[in-house]
């Protein structure tokens, strides 16, 4: 039996990705007259931020963080969205910052983060590294020499305060399971660490060694946790050169779910799957399979895709992570043993920490048919201001019809005469066959119409901005932050945002 007949089957009735709405931004949508007007003064597309629900995500980390018994601290990872309402928001919460270059550690500061909420992470080049040093933020070292050159720097700079440090590190192994190291172009290999320890001892007045870090390109618990445990036994071998190491950072890669309930991800995946065994029509623009193919009947290779429903995602990601056996370590728990330790466990979240804070908004500019008969929602938006590098995005975005009572009389003409949704594809205003904002088929019950706004809902984390350009002379999507007070929504453009607003005359 091949994989086409074990396939459930699915129809177009069931092929929605509806999205997860937080029940803030459902009722700004819903009330829909702001919208209009936002988009009618400042363009399309438009990013939509909503800074004060911050804070439940940063309450949910923190929660893992108690029940585990553990010390930890929160660094949200700038680079995924460069909003100042989220970061000034931010300031004011139990949270800390990772900034990636010299101009992120300038908006931490600019935003109201102390030098000691700070931690600068990445690749970094001398102009980075010299601020770090000089305004006294913590280094995620990521490579011998840029650990020489932050002493040469101080030296320069005549910086007499010890600079405080991670080592970040990577290359990890472990021959208790089945674990692939995939190699990385980031962070010292765990075999070279003695060598930075060498560099340490020969510098103890110059630099502050607070202890090891890494990020890992993956959710996989069981790649984080080999990680963790190759760093907790280094421990000893510090403590032995006589450091005082306390900390350990474990990056981000905190999942979030985008969607309002499993079933739909799992049908639309399966089907996914049927067209690219041939056993449907396609659903994907030039039949893009996303890293699958048929051979003889069977499915091969894997959908190269985000997982857009899951159930363990943020803090509650943290709590298994924490939960996980050493087998080198007397079989402790992660938490256990930073417990036993005083270890401080830092996290970087980015996305999660995000999730459900901002929406991007773009406008429909018409509904055309492609050579192949297939519809087509144009939109005055183009692919990179909703994407994260490559990634396609499987969430549907929410409709707002312009005119209400044209839209119902349509929408009762269509429930008469239509039993199933129309697949469209959402494209974007470039001259280029590939500006396709969705490569895959949306399912809607009807077509919108010019004028009617496509919301895409669940978008701080990486997608409205991280991608952007000014293709074509059109600027970067301008931004609002937007607040709700007794029922009532009120905005400010995004850079005007200050977390005590209500105070301002």
């Amino acid at each position: 039996m091949t994989t086409a007949q074990l396939a459930p089957k699915t129809t177009n009735k069931s092929l929605k990705l509806t999205p997860k709405v937080h029940p803030v931004i459902k009722r700004f949508i819903e009330e829909k007259a702001t919208l209009f007007q936002l988009v009618q003064a400042l363009g399309s597309p438009l990013n939509v931020i909503f800074p004060e629900l911050l804070h439940d995500n940063v309450e949910k980390f923190r929660q893992a963080f108690s029940d585990a018994g553990v010390i930890g601290k929160v660094f949200f990872a700038h680079k995924c969205n460069q909003s100042d309402s989220l970061v000034r928001r931010l300031a004011v919460e139990e949270a800390y910052l990772d900034v990636s270059s010299a101009n992120e550690l300038r908006h931490a500061l600019g935003a109201g983060f102390e030098a000691t909420r700070i931690e600068a992470t990445g690749p970094k080049n001398v102009e980075f590294i010299g601020l770090a040093v000089q305004q006294g933020v913590t280094i995620a070292v990521d490579s011998i020499y840029e650990l020489n050159t932050i002493l040469k720097l101080k030296e320069a700079l005549n910086h007499k305060k010890p600079t405080k440090i991670l080592l970040r590190l990577s290359g990890f192994e472990a021959s208790h399971s089945k674990f692939l190291n995939k190699g990385s172009r980031f962070g010292i290999p765990i075999k070279e660490v003695g060598e930075a320890f060498d560099i340490l001892e020969a510098n103890r007045k110059k630099i502050d060694f607070l202890g090891f870090s890494f990020h890992l390109d993956t959710v996989s618990v069981l790649e984080r946790a080999v990680a963790m445990e190759n760093c907790m036994e280094l421990f000893e071998e510090a403590l032995a050169r006589d450091f005082e190491p306390r900390v350990i950072n474990i990056g981000g890669g905190y999942k979030v779910n985008y969607l309002e309930n499993e079933q739909d991800w799992n049908d639309y995946t399966s089907a996914l799957k049927e067209a690219v065994l041939g056993t449907r029509p396609s659903m994907t623009w030039h039949n893009n399979a996303f890293g699958m193919s048929s051979d003889k009947g069977k499915l091969k290779g894997n959908f190269n895709s985000y997982s857009y429903f899951d159930t363990q995602t943020g803090g509650s990601y943290l709590q298994e992570l924490l939960s996980q056996r050493f087998p080198n370590l007397g079989d402790a728990t992660a938490g256990s043993i930073m417990q036993g330790n005083m270890i401080e466990l830092w996290i970087e979240p980015g996305r999660s920490l995000v999730d459900q804070t901002g929406i991007t908004v773009a406008r429909v500019n018409s509904v055309r048919m492609s050579s192949r008969g297939e519809p087509i929602v144009c939109l005055n938006m183009k692919r990179q201001d909703i994407s994260f590098l490559d990634q396609e995005i499987f969430v549907d975005p929410i409709i707002i019809e312009k005119h209400d009572e044209e839209g119902a009389r349509q929408t009762e003409q269509d429930s008469q005469g239509k039993e199933e949704p129309i697949g469209v594809y959402f494209a974007g205003n470039l001259c280029l066959e590939s500006d396709l904002v969705h490569r895959h088929m949306t399912y809607l019950d009807k077509l919108p119409s010019p004028g009617d706004l496509v919301v895409f809902v669940n978008s701080s984390g990486y997608f409205m901005d991280f991608s952007a350009s000014t293709s074509i002379m059109q600027p970067v999507a301008e931004k609002v932050a937007v607040m709700e007070r007794d029922g009532k929504f009120t905005w400010v453009m995004d850079k005007q945002y200050v977390p005590f607003w209500e105070c301002m005359p």
